[in-house]
């Protein structure tokens, strides 16, 4: 993350629209966290496209979590673009929101216009996707329900957004 982004009060980028695809394992199961994606998504929509792609690999109880986890690498991989892939997991870089703006700023100004997010299912992501995406961000220290997770980058997107659009929103 280069500290030299600029950031704030008015977004220099970028005339073209971020197109955002969070690819994820799993359907939300509460109404309240489909809600609360459904109002991120339309609040996003005057600064970015966001697609939301989900795959629902079949697992057994009985495997173990690093089998499971391989099982769900394999039906994501067809829907990732590992040249603009941030794999989202707790051992990711870990940034402020000022540095999240910049970030999202230099993705939207130099990453062919599109940025595809991964969440993993319940165990996170297999290494296989680790390895193989762009980038790998972690989006708290804290553990977050793989559900909770699509709803938390959302907000962080708008609030990003609304930085580089000079909004009362992230203050």
């Amino acid at each position: 993350m280069s500290s030299t982004v600029p950031v704030g009060g008015s977004c220099s980028c970028i005339s073209r629209v971020l197109k955002v695809t969070i690819i994820t394992v799993g359907k939300d199961k509460d109404r309240w966290i489909s809600d609360g994606v459904a109002h991120y998504v339309k609040l996003l929509s005057r600064w970015c496209s966001v697609d939301i792609q989900t795959v629902s690999p079949r697992t057994a109880a009985s495997l173990s979590p690093v089998e499971i986890k391989r099982i769900e690498a394999e039906a994501l991989k067809p829907h990732v673009d590992f040249r603009t892939t941030v794999a989202l997991s707790d051992s990711g870089k870990t940034m402020d929101t000022p540095q999240f703006a910049a970030w999202l700023e230099h993705v939207q100004s130099t990453g062919g216009g599109q940025v595809r997010f991964v969440i993993g299912g319940p165990y996170g992501l297999d290494d296989s996707i680790l390895r193989g995406a762009s980038e790998v961000l972690s989006l708290s220290a804290l553990t977050f329900s793989h559900q909770l997770v699509r709803l938390v980058l959302l907000e962080q997107l708008f609030r990003g957004f609304s930085i580089l659009h000079g909004t009362d929103y992230h203050k």
